[in-house]
């Protein structure tokens, strides 16, 4: 087989394939029909002299050619991207762009919004696709297909994104939050305190709560009538309740009014909420997503009323 014989096209259908391991969902992620990206598979397949997906069970899996091919195709593509296909600058007032993040709900309130308020007037033509922090999301970074994920540090290990780049970006501390009208209203937050109210848990979906971790570690005794599994609900289900719960300063702030509630400083001991992006490495000199970080980093150092700390 030739290069000159390989039409380059095929390699988008391929990292596709190889990224969803299911013809219909690829088709989807690349806006054809289902049709179009079979007769695509079919030809991969004459080419490349492998089926690259079986079927396993009522699944497809990826042949172990098809595995050995995933860092290779995602890297020539992104290579092409970010060298050929993309200007070699970048002019925010002027440019289109899409830019895919992932990221928790918390971020999405306490720094995506107020980035997004920013760029309404600096970069009218560029978008943001924020999606929800998955099981996937070291894969994906692995594999460069997506500009920017935002995690707690505490979850991520330094093996676990060696081809990735770093930035720190937030650092807010744990603060309790209830009804305006409850009886510890006015109060610090102290372990006599939760103990003697209902309480609202921070329970993550297919994850564990680094707060709920440290009150264990602090052998503060709860008496957990609800649970939530994101922060962002939280500050809304206390209203007109006895209920008591920890959370994110930064969020409480942004939402206080709104979800009729007050925060209590705390006596507990509990680690601050530490959170950095994460890139991979291919993207470091490119200009449009070099100013996104600069972008979301001026409003990280910002505090929840949008001043400067």
């Amino acid at each position: 087989m030739k290069l000159g014989q390989v039409d380059l096209n095929l390699l988008v259908v391929l990292d596709a394939l190889l990224r969803e391991q299911n013809v219909t969902r690829a088709s989807e992620s690349l806006h054809m029909t289902q049709p179009a990206t079979s007769t695509a598979l079919a030809r991969l397949r004459k080419v490349l002299g492998d089926p690259l997906l079986v079927k396993h069970g009522r699944h497809m899996q990826l042949t172990p050619r098809a595995e050995a091919l995933i860092e290779p195709v995602r890297g020539v593509l992104a290579t092409i991207e970010q060298t050929i296909v993309r200007p070699p600058g970048f002019d925010p007032a002027r440019d289109s762009r899409v830019f895919a993040l992932t990221a928790s709900d918390y971020i999405g309130v306490v720094l995506i919004r107020p980035l997004l308020v920013g760029m309404a007037s600096l970069a009218p033509h560029l978008r943001l696709d924020l999606g929800p922090i998955s099981g996937r999301f070291l894969a994906a970074l692995q594999r460069d297909e997506m500009d920017l994920v935002v995690l707690p540090d505490r979850i991520v290990a330094e093996t676990d994104l060696r081809d990735c780049s770093r930035m720190p970006v937030i650092e807010d501390r744990f603060v309790g939050a209830v009804w305006k009208e409850h009886p510890a209203a006015g109060k610090r937050l102290t372990a006599d305190v939760i103990a003697a109210h209902p309480y609202l848990a921070y329970q993550p979906v297919g994850g564990r709560s680094l707060v709920e971790d440290d009150l264990d570690a602090a052998a503060v005794l709860r008496r957990t009538e609800a649970t939530a599994s994101t922060f962002t609900t939280m500050p809304f289900m206390l209203a007109e309740t006895d209920l008591i719960t920890i959370i994110p300063e930064r969020l409480g702030r942004r939402v206080a009014q709104a979800a009729d509630i007050v925060l209590l400083d705390t006596d507990i001991e509990l680690q601050p909420l530490r959170q950095s992006a994460y890139w991979h490495s291919r993207r470091d000199a490119d200009p449009g997503h070099r100013w996104l970080r600069e972008k979301l980093l001026a409003v990280a150092q910002c505090d929840g009323d949008g001043r400067t700390p």
